[in-house]
């Protein structure tokens, strides 16, 4: 009976914070099209900022809770899902031509960031000097995008205003934006909370580690909102929409994530520990998938197929080692 109570509230939890997140990612497209920014520049800020808000809440609270494997778990497990499955299915998809331009040095810091998470994790430890350094990455990078925007603010006229017939996304009010983004924030809060709590709960039931849970479950369900922004861009032919919201996603990830749940763990006295096979296995293996995604792109300027496929099947490998090892 607790089982099936614990799964029950665990998947309202889930479902809360999808919907969240998908309102989250509709407003961030909304914003795209009234301004007119570069796709990339605004999946790697705007829809970047708006998908990832998941992972950090579940993390947060999981650290706070002193659920340091699931927030690990979530953190690590949601970059790669976005990387192997959010990346792979848009790829395989579609492919096509990509702006290096574009993505350069956005692929750059988002494989500098991981490089870093992972020597930082040698000593199977963030400390707080550590969450400190990887938190001002991420306030160097939102700086970095917005300064990149403003490179984008007159070549590109706002989409909204080359249309005879405005949609939607064109018609809607800043005021209603804004009170979208608040409601979404707050569902965001409530599931995560609902989530880390009886995820906790689900894993001493069946008898697995957090943090498998972490990676896996908890970790596709915030990556949801990632998945249905590559979707998205698949149906509008707008790859590069999916390619900077991973990029961006994930180097939220490795800075503000890892960041903020180091200083917190440090506060407490205990630091944000790491397994040896987070260390070992997982932080390395995100590490090549992050380059499967990128370097094809960065040498040749164009997304292939292939790298999707691989991708897709690096990802599982890597889940099915977790699962079984």
């Amino acid at each position: 009976m607790a089982l099936f109570i614990a799964l029950g509230l665990f998947s309202a939890g889930l479902f809360v914070i999808i919907q969240g997140g998908d309102m989250l990612v509709k407003y961030a497209i909304a914003i795209n099209k009234k301004t007119g920014i570069n796709q990339v520049v605004i999946g790697a800020t705007f829809v970047a900022v708006a998908t990832t808000l998941p992972e950090v809440f579940v993390s947060i609270f999981a650290v706070s809770a002193g659920n340091h494997e699931i927030a690990i778990g979530n953190a690590l497990g949601a970059m790669a899902a976005n990387i192997g499955l959010v990346l792979g299915v848009t790829f395989l998809f579609t492919g096509g031509t990509v702006s290096r331009r574009d993505v350069l040095w956005k692929a750059i810091f988002m494989l500098v960031t991981i490089a870093v998470v992972f020597l930082f994790s040698l000593n199977r430890m963030i400390s707080l000097l550590e969450g400190t350094i990887l938190l001002l990455g991420f306030v160097a990078f939102l700086w970095f995008n917005i300064k990149e925007s403003k490179k984008y603010d007159r070549p590109n006229l706002p989409l909204c205003n080359q249309v005879k017939q405005p949609t939607e996304d064109c018609v809607i009010s800043w005021r209603r934006i804004m009170l979208g983004f608040v409601v979404a924030q707050t569902m965001l809060a409530m599931g995560a909370f609902t989530l880390v709590k009886y995820g906790e709960q689900l894993a001493h039931i069946m008898g697995v580690s957090e943090t498998l849970v972490g990676f896996t479950v908890i970790a596709l369900g915030t990556s949801t909102p990632e998945l249905l922004t590559a979707i998205a861009s698949i149906r509008r032919k707008s790859g590069g929409l999916a390619l900077g919201n991973v990029i961006g996603a994930n180097v939220i990830n490795a800075t503000l994530l890892f960041g903020v749940c180091g200083i917190i763990g440090d506060l407490q006295g205990t630091g944000l520990p790491l397994t040896a096979s987070t260390v070992f296995v997982a932080v390395p293996a995100l590490l090549i998938m992050t380059l499967i995604a990128t370097l094809p792109v960065l040498i040749k300027g164009r997304a292939h197929r292939w790298q999707g496929a691989c991708l897709i099947l690096s990802y599982f490998v890597f889940v099915g080692f977790l699962v079984f090892a």
